[in-house]
């Protein structure tokens, strides 16, 4: 459980329940002063992990030896429901023993120290954020930015240094989220845990590079179905499982997790919208639901789901329904691809997720 309070001096402190291998840890309490939770947002702004690709505070930044107004980061959302005070927030920076920033004579300004060098924001240095991030998936689509935050910071003072919060088209949370960690030593080890718990849900973990190989081949098997659907123009039978869901949160990753584990030749997982049936269509010509479901031992199933071949009328009806969501789908991307070069459409890709 998880619970935030603020007492009188303005102390605010997270408490929550964390269940790892074997062990049941007891209540966290991290108890944080205002003063201390603003500058460790502004020094998250200057940090290592944001700096070099925040264009906007680098190019503001570049612009002044380094130098950035204070009024200007107050109208940074985190900052701002921290505390609305230009007085409190160049208190706290004063007093505090960081090591990062620096406020300038006139009280108006803070940058990074000059002696602080920045990374180069390349490739060599993305890859190397990416080998210490865990995917973690499981949460719950309500939770926020800051109940993240609180999470992460019980397994240890600055053990996970950047929460990134993956969310869909329309800006809500998905339940899922990068988690960075200092070390690739102690992504490893959080890895390892044989069972991290988020308010007695367990969450789904695996690195950020296999994440991404998955959402790669996943881009691939859609594509390699659309070919597949003009030529053929139909899917075969016995390439459909049915997944009956029998615990609550089950999301689709954690589905595709599954499949992806089981080392499946899937080319396409679809949800249902009561959340409670799911379908898994195996890529065609490589093997049948049938042969992967006899593969399947009692070590390797899955207390969630239940798999299942469908009937025969059935599965027709969901393939049917599947080619025609495809065939729609590449009509529509033809249209978008013809608006684009006729009235230069332009898509703006911009961070969604901030520490």
């Amino acid at each position: 459980m998880e619970s935030n309070i603020k007492s009188n001096n303005g102390t605010i402190e997270t408490e929550i329940n964390i269940t790892t291998e074997n062990e049941i840890v007891e209540p966290t309490v991290i108890t944080e002063t205002i003063d201390e939770k603003i500058v460790k947002q502004l020094e998250y702004y200057f940090s290592d992990v944001n700096f070099p690709y925040d264009k906007f505070l680098r190019n503001l930044a570049t612009a002044d030896n380094g130098w950035v107004e204070i009024n200007v980061l107050m109208s940074f959302k985190r900052l701002a429901s921290i505390s609305g005070d230009k007085a409190v927030i160049t208190s706290a920076v004063k007093t505090s023993y960081n090591s990062l920033l620096e406020i300038d004579e006139t009280n108006e300004k803070i940058r990074r120290k000059p002696d602080q060098g920045v990374p180069v924001a390349n490739q060599e240095f993305l890859n190397k954020m990416i080998e210490k991030s865990v995917y973690c998936n499981g949460f719950p689509t309500t939770a926020t930015l800051d109940e993240l935050i609180a999470f992460a910071a019980t397994f240890g003072n600055e053990t996970i240094i950047r929460v990134i919060p993956r969310k869909n088209n329309y800006h809500k949370f998905k339940g899922s989220a990068y988690f960075v960690f200092r070390t690739k030593e102690l992504a490893h080890n959080f890895l390892k845990q044989k069972s991290v718990k988020y308010n007695d849900l367990e969450l789904e973990r695996m690195w950020e590079k296999d994440f991404n190989e998955l959402k790669k081949n996943e881009c691939v098997q859609m594509k390699q179905s659309r070919k597949f659907l003009q030529t053929e123009g139909c899917f075969k039978p016995g390439c459909l499982l049915k997944v009956d869901i029998v615990e609550e949160n089950v999301q689709i990753n954690d589905i595709k997790i599954f499949c992806h584990q089981m080392k499946w030749p899937v080319s396409f997982v679809k949800l249902n919208d009561d959340n409670k049936t799911a379908w898994i269509r195996m890529r065609q010509n490589e093997a049948t639901a049938h042969d992967l479901l006899e593969l399947m031992t009692e070590e390797n199933k899955s207390s969630k789901m239940l798999f299942s071949i469908p009937k025969e009328d059935e599965e027709q009806q969901v393939l049917d329904e599947m080619s025609n969501e495809l065939s729609f789908i590449n009509e529509r991307k033809k249209k978008i691809k013809k608006f684009k070069k006729t009235k230069h459409f332009k898509i703006n890709k911009t961070e969604m997720s901030i520490f």
